[in-house]
């Protein structure tokens, strides 16, 4: 089939309406607490954190994987890991079970996370290459808000129904398979035997920003998960609602991603800082809002933050890394994203237990204080830093 064709091209962005997919069942906490209340709340957080776990796992190992069966089988094998395990959740409530299907949703998306980039890079070259990247970013948005407001309609006939929506994940598996070739990467040209006898360095860039990324989606998990609790509590909103008003922030994150370009021109080196300090304030404001409208504009300027922030650190590393390291790089920082995630919970209980507060709203005051001082952080080393040339555009995720 022609790689240039929409078909194909819509094929191979398919996979990445997965990508984002695990977050989109987080509301449902409130209720599977309620039906498994010989667990704790961390236990249950741990249902939605620990696919990050899986994931990290997998995207280590998909490159050994890649190698032995090739790149589409690796895709396929993924998809279908996702999407089996995705919707075992609806027809259990054994804890062990339902742990077991998340940590292998995790593993199916890890097995193609990694690809849902590079395939691209395979395929195209030059402007094409670099418009379905953006391509990409916006179908994970895209989906993400898709799903998250589909979970909030399937709430109302229990949490086990809104795990229904990873069979939706058929359509790209179905797509992928049939449309989209198998390709394996070739290097060739004098440029590659330069990069080829180059080693990856780790760079103390790549340090600062893993740690950076941790401890943002320790706090980016720890806000989302909160929101349903926060609205039940608060008593102005419902899970399903919370669900609804959730699905903003991704879709302000689509915007945030059309839109990062031009944004970055005019903020420079101060777009990481001002856009965790935007984050940071849009916490705090919801976690003392008291109505339903506030919060949903709370929610969505932070997702329009944080879809600046995030593209700007992968960016922040990709300049002052060389092209024999791009992938250390961007390892590292999928690395201490994944790892963020699947902590979260527990990090949000240790500090509940220390100042004896377990209230949605505390974490949640915690939480902007968290990001309030990566804000603060990164904009003072911002500021001491000289203004860099104009580098050129690297893609990296």
């Amino acid at each position: 089939m022609d790689k240039h064709g929409w078909l194909f091209k819509a094929s191979l962005l398919s996979i990445a309406t997965l990508t984002n997919a695990a977050a989109a069942v987080q509301v449902t906490v409130p209720m599977i607490m309620k039906d498994l209340p010989n667990q704790s709340q961390a236990s249950i957080e741990l249902l939605m954190s620990v696919t990050s776990f899986g994931i990290l796992l997998f995207i280590l190992l998909s490159n050994f994987l890649t190698r032995l069966i090739g790149n589409k089988k690796t895709v396929v094998l993924g998809v279908a890991i996702a999407v089996i395990a995705g919707v075992i959740p609806m027809f259990t409530e054994n804890y062990a079970v339902l742990l077991a299907s998340r940590f292998m949703f995790g593993a199916g998306v890890g097995l193609f996370n990694s690809l849902a980039i590079s395939l691209i890079s395979i395929y195209y070259e030059g402007k094409e290459r670099d418009r379905l990247i953006g391509f990409e970013n916006a179908a994970a948005a895209a989906a993400t808000t898709i799903f998250t407001w589909l979970v909030g309609y399937l709430m109302s006939f229990g949490w086990h129904m809104t795990f229904g929506v990873y069979a939706l994940g058929v359509i790209p598996l179905i797509m992928f398979g049939l449309f989209v070739s198998d390709k394996t990467p070739t290097v060739t040209g004098a440029a590659t035997s330069t990069v080829s006898t180059q080693k990856p360095k780790l760079n103390a860039t790549m340090i600062g920003y893993g740690i950076f990324m941790f401890i943002l989606f320790v706090t980016y998990f720890g806000m989302t998960v909160k929101i349903a609790p926060l609205f039940e509590q608060a008593g102005y909103g419902t899970a399903a609602e919370a669900s609804l008003i959730s699905g903003i922030s991704a879709a302000t994150g689509f915007v945030a991603g059309v839109i990062f370009g031009s944004i970055k021109q005019i903020l420079g080196r101060y777009m990481i800082g001002l856009g965790t300090l935007a984050g940071a304030v849009m916490v705090l404001v919801l976690s003392m809002s008291q109505n339903l409208i506030l919060s949903g504009v709370a929610i969505a300027v932070y997702g329009l933050a944080f879809g600046m922030a995030v593209p700007a650190i992968y960016s922040a590393v990709a300049a002052k890394t060389d092209e024999a390291s791009q992938n250390l790089g961007s390892t590292i920082l999928l690395v201490a994203v994944n790892m963020g995630v699947f902590l979260s919970p527990y990090v949000f209980q240790l500090i509940a237990s220390a100042f004896g507060d377990t209230s949605a709203v505390f974490s949640m005051r915690v939480d902007g204080l968290l990001v309030l001082a990566l804000a603060v952080i990164t904009l003072v080393t911002a500021s001491l830093q000289k203004p860099e040339r104009a580098p050129k555009p690297v893609h990296a995720k």
